[in-house]
């Protein structure tokens, strides 16, 4: 995975010209793939979604005018071989950000290339559907557990594995971009913040 970051980034690049994104939100995306790819962060997408949406609230709120909403979703996915898992990932505006989808756990189900607005940067498809056909189904226990938790009771959970908090790998990413941040300050604004169940849009 390590050695497809380049092409990831410059494919992610072509997508958010396409899609009229801004190159920001590719340096914040890249960077946190680039995080959990150094450390081989397997089945991490409730961790790591909750940090990139973070890093992409926290960028939107700083930029002047209506910004497109950034909401962390929950919910069933379909994989491209037809089977199903439970995952966390990022809604920008109206589509899918999702870099974890490229580690799944040891013996889940096989999944694509990371997905940036929606786009599997694998192999260059629109894979919005696999996020969105199952929003009937039960989530599993784990997932409704952590469905249930504020960023901040998922943080409090997730402490338990020692190591830095889930505020201070933002700051870090952050910090490896040039974007300036306070652990305590995202943990205020952000800690009430629950994931919502994927929709149809």
């Amino acid at each position: 995975m390590q050695r497809h970051l380049p092409r990831f980034e410059r494919d992610a690049a072509t997508v958010a010209e396409q899609m009229g994104d801004h190159q920001a939100s590719v340096m914040i995306y890249v960077e946190v793939l680039r995080h959990l790819v150094r450390h081989r962060q397997s089945g991490a997408c409730h961790k790591y979604s909750a940090i990139l949406y973070v890093l992409l609230a926290e960028f939107e709120a700083q930029l002047p005018g209506d910004a497109p909403e950034v909401s962390l979703r929950i919910g069933v996915v379909r994989s491209p071989d037809g089977g199903k898992f439970d995952h966390s990932w990022v809604q920008y505006g109206p589509a899918v950000y999702d870099a974890t989808v490229c580690l799944p756990m040891e013996g889940g189900s096989r999944t694509g290339g990371p997905v940036f607005a929606s786009h599997d940067l694998h192999t260059g498809q629109f894979v919005h559907g696999l996020y969105t056909e199952l929003v009937a189904d039960e989530l599993d226990d784990d997932a409704q557990r952590v469905v249930g938790w504020t960023l901040s009771e998922y943080a409090s959970f997730i402490a338990q594995e020692g190591g830095p908090s889930l505020w201070e790998i933002a700051v870090e990413i952050g910090a490896e971009i040039g974007f300036p941040l306070n652990a305590e300050e995202l943990r205020v604004r952000y800690g009430e913040t629950l994931r919502l169940r994927a929709n149809l849009s």
